[in-house]
């Protein structure tokens, strides 16, 4: 086993445990987690505020907005960006194919706000450039499009932490659960 592979390896084990316990505090307070296969998308609306901050996460980490609509996210605490998975931000191409990239760049003041309108169709991975590592990530489902062919709903690829790959993927199968 490579130095890189264990530590991949005991980054994952160390999220699955922390991932386990969460479940079991989960449980027994009586704040089960909706199952993945019933997950429904919250209606489409025509403007959207996303919350940055708190504890590291995007919230609603997974919004529903129509063809034209606006989002604003909102910076609660801390130094966050709103930044779209794309070539132009160096990163893998996570949202679709004719839609254009965005970067808010850090938003330092608490109130700050970045605006974008979104006229494509599709699910929209994007992430929080100083957090990205900690898993801040979120979905924007734009429309009702078809989950096939929508690079958002791709597994991630192997430049991600193991703890952003893993929220990815359960953002991704509940998107895709709610779009079926």
């Amino acid at each position: 086993m490579t130095d890189s592979t264990r530590r991949r390896f005991l980054a994952t084990t160390v999220v699955a445990a922390a991932t386990g316990l969460a479940g079991c505090a989960a449980s027994l307070s009586g704040n089960d987690s909706e199952p993945t296969d019933d997950y429904s998308l919250p209606a489409a609306e025509s403007s959207l505020e996303i919350g940055m901050g708190g504890r590291n996460v995007f919230d609603p980490e997974i919004a529903h907005l129509e063809v034209g609509g606006t989002v604003t996210w909102t910076n609660d605490s801390g130094n966050h960006s709103a930044t779209a998975y794309h070539p132009d931000n160096d990163r893998d191409r996570r949202i679709p194919d004719d839609a254009d990239s965005w970067d808010s760049g850090v938003i330092r003041e608490v109130g700050g706000t970045f605006e974008r309108t979104f006229d494509v169709p599709g699910v929209y991975d994007y992430y929080c450039t100083p957090h990205e590592p900690l898993a801040m990530v979120g979905t924007l489902v734009v429309g009702d499009p078809a989950p096939a062919d929508q690079p958002g709903l791709e597994p991630p690829g192997d430049d991600f932490s193991s703890a952003t790959t893993d929220t990815l993927e359960t953002l991704n199968a509940k998107v895709r659960s709610g779009l079926e």
